[in-house]
């Protein structure tokens, strides 16, 4: 069993949602689980605080196949959680080849700690994985220890969450791990919910995305692009010394409401300007 959340609130406004949401007033939502035929599994892949320097590559389905015997063309892999540090900070992590990359991912460390094995000394980045297992390769750039890479997979059996009208309207909520991104980048709302669900977002009107997000400076920005019609700006202020914290509560939470009636073969992209991390979104539509 594997399970999804969704926000079911009693108000389609999505600033109302958002009011709730944002003041933790959780007896104001459902917690919905949905069961399905996958196989959720995480394997641990053990490096034993092992040095890289320089540029180094770590093939991660070699190293799945050597110390658990599994064929990773059989699995879905949904989000790799990497253990490191780094040692004067600002080394840099990133998932691909080079035909495709990640996100690159700066890791924090101070020299006087590098050789500390204790648990708080390392960090935790935490990479999406969706589509094609192709470009499994773990790139680290700088001198790092490497202690531990979590893959969490679900077999290729699952054919999704059945995700019904109502629940489509009331919101889908699609955790996004404390995603960083920089310079001008998107998110494809579309793909993320065919990978996430059975739903056909070419049935549905894009409402509104509520965004958990935060910026690293002010003047990061955060918009709505749905077909040829873009929404209004949203503009974000730094986080800070907080930027970096996995801490809920350290997060902005935004609703952006996005332009209606377009062609149902519009693209939903969730745009941004300026280093941004975002912990989830939750998706608000209306059927056609």
């Amino acid at each position: 069993m594997q399970w999804h959340y969704l926000y079911l609130l009693s108000c389609n406004d999505p600033d109302n949602i958002m009011k709730k949401l944002s003041m933790c007033l959780l007896s104001s939502f459902i917690l919905l689980s949905i069961s399905t035929s996958v196989h959720a599994e995480v394997f641990h892949l053990q490096f034993h605080d092992e040095i890289f320097g320089g540029h180094q590559m770590v093939d991660l389905k070699s190293a799945l196949s050597e110390q658990y015997q599994v064929d990773v063309n059989q699995l879905s892999i949904e989000k790799i959680d990497v253990i490191v540090k780094s040692w004067f900070g600002g080394g840099q992590l990133w998932l691909g080849s080079r035909y495709s990359q990640s996100d690159r991912r700066f890791v924090n460390g101070q020299a006087s700690n590098f050789n500390n094995p204790a648990d708080w000394t390392f960090n935790q980045v935490i990479f999406p994985v969706s589509g094609t297992n192709s470009d499994l390769q773990l790139n680290l750039s700088g001198q790092f220890r490497l202690r531990e890479v979590s893959v969490s997979v679900k077999t290729p059996t699952d054919s999704g969450n059945v995700i019904n009208d109502d629940q489509a309207e009331n919101g889908i909520l699609i955790p996004l791990y404390h995603l960083q991104l920089s310079g001008l980048s998107n998110l494809d709302i579309k793909q993320l919910l065919l990978n996430d669900t059975r739903l056909n977002p070419d049935k549905y009107y894009l409402n509104a995305v509520m965004v958990a997000i935060k910026a690293r400076h002010d003047g990061a920005q955060a918009w709505l692009e749905n077909g040829n019609r873009v929404s209004t700006v949203e503009l974000l202020s730094g986080a800070g010394q907080g930027f970096n914290s996995h801490d809920p509560a350290s997060y902005d939470h935004r609703t952006i409401r996005a332009a209606q009636y377009v062609n149902e073969s519009s693209s939903w992209l969730l745009n941004f300007s300026g280093d941004v991390m975002l912990n989830e979104i939750v998706v608000i539509l209306s059927q056609r």
